[in-house]
C-alpha cells in the first residue's frame, strides 16, 4: 500500500485529507513528469495543469480528467474518485460503520509513504514522526492554555 501525504498540517488537522491539486501534483511527480511532459502526453495545456496544481482552478471536468488519466497512465475511474466524481470503494463497502482509529505512528512505519512525490526512507519517517510529535504536543499545550479554569466563588 502506498499512501501519499502532502502536508504535515493536513495530517494533524484532518487525518490524511488531501486536496485534488495535491494529489494531481503527487501523481505527476511520482510518474517523473514535468508539467510540460504531462501536457504533451495528455493534450491539456501547461497553464491549466499549473493552475490545477496550485489550487487556482476547481475540479476539472470529466473530459479533462480523461485526458489527464491517459497522460498519467492511470485509470480514469481512479482519477474520477480522486476528483470526487465517483464514490470510492472503501466508502461504498463500509456503509455507515464508523472507521476504526488508526495509530499514526504505526501507520507511518508500516506503510510506504510518499511526501510531495518522494518515497520516504526510514530516516525520513523518523524525522517526520519527531516533527509530528513536537507539533502535536505544542498544539495540545496551546489548547490547554486557552481553556480557562472555572473560578470558584466562596459565599461565607
Amino acid at each position: 500500500m502506498i499512501i501519499i501525504i502532502t502536508n504535515v498540517y493536513q495530517i494533524l488537522i484532518a487525518g490524511v485529507l488531501m486536496y485534488f491539486y495535491d494529489k494531481l501534483r503527487d501523481l505527476r511527480k511520482l510518474k517523473g513528469y514535468t508539467i510540460r511532459e504531462l501536457s504533451d502526453r495528455s493534450g491539456v495545456s501547461t497553464a491549466y495543469i499549473s493552475q490545477l496544481e496550485n489550487g487556482n482552478r476547481g475540479i476539472p471536468s470529466p473530459e479533462v480528467l480523461m485526458k489527464l488519466s491517459e497522460g498519467l497512465n492511470i485509470s480514469y475511474e481512479e482519477l474520477m474518485e480522486i476528483a470526487g466524481y465517483l464514490q470510492t470503494s472503501s466508502h461504498s463497502s463500509g456503509g455507515d460503520k464508523p472507521k476504526s482509529p488508526v495509530n499514526l505512528r504505526c501507520f507511518l512505519h508500516e506503510n510506504e509513504v510518499i511526501f510531495d512525490g518522494i518515497l520516504l526512507t526510514e530516516q525520513d519517517k523518523e524525522w517526520m514522526e519527531r516533527v509530528l510529535t513536537a507539533l502535536f504536543w505544542k498544539q495540545k499545550q496551546t489548547q490547554k492554555k486557552k481553556q480557562k479554569p472555572k473560578q470558584k466563588t466562596h459565599g461565607s
